[in-house]
């Protein structure tokens, strides 16, 4: 389960990003900036801008507890006790997103506000089909792979959205430390 400070943390992305699309976002273009963000954040940057895990689904990488948020929203899906944070802060209407409340910016760095204009600057002008398939990495084909044999091999790691961005060999050693050291204080 998410904590607070994480699921405030997802929020406020999902928040920033939405702010750019006035008439709402379709939710494979929503995932997929967070996607590229998330990637340009690990390889810059060595961490995560939010803890969700990415899972390689039909139309590439998907972050699932904010699909799950969404799903809930919709009314489909598991109802979740976390959708009431999302209540009055999104609306969900005919498979788009919109923006209902601003986004808390306080939970977000400096450098990961610039990554995330970056990320909608770049894409938010690209048709969804088309960042679907650019999403479909090197990352997102392997787990996407493991799948099809076992479905609960879908996960995309941090390392290997970073390898997927092209991260150095000491930014890859430092997600490695990083999540190994998350490991061991969580068992």
């Amino acid at each position: 389960m998410k904590t607070n400070d994480e699921i405030l943390k997802i929020k406020a992305t999902a928040l920033y990003i939405l702010k750019s699309f006035t008439d709402g976002v379709d939710f494979i273009k929503l995932f997929k900036i967070m996607y590229f963000a998330q990637q340009e954040n690990l390889v810059k940057y060595g961490r995560p801008i939010f803890n969700d895990t990415f899972h390689a689904l039909k139309h590439g990488p998907v972050p699932t507890f904010l699909y799950k948020c969404i799903q809930a929203l919709e009314g489909r899906g598991v109802q979740m006790d976390v959708s009431d944070m999302f209540n009055k802060a999104l609306k969900v209407q005919e498979a788009k997103v919109f923006l209902l409340e601003e986004p808390d910016t306080d939970e977000l760095s400096k450098a990961e506000l610039r990554i995330l204009d970056n990320a909608v600057n770049k894409y938010k002008d690209i048709p969804s089909y088309t960042l679907s398939g650019k999403s479909h990495d090197k990352a997102w084909r392997e787990a996407y792979t493991r799948a099809q044999d076992d479905p609960e091999k879908d996960r995309i790691s941090l390392i290997e959205i970073a390898r997927a961005g092209n991260a150095n060999n000491d930014i890859v050693k430092y997600i490695r430390e990083k999540e190994q050291l998350k490991r061991t204080l969580t068992l």
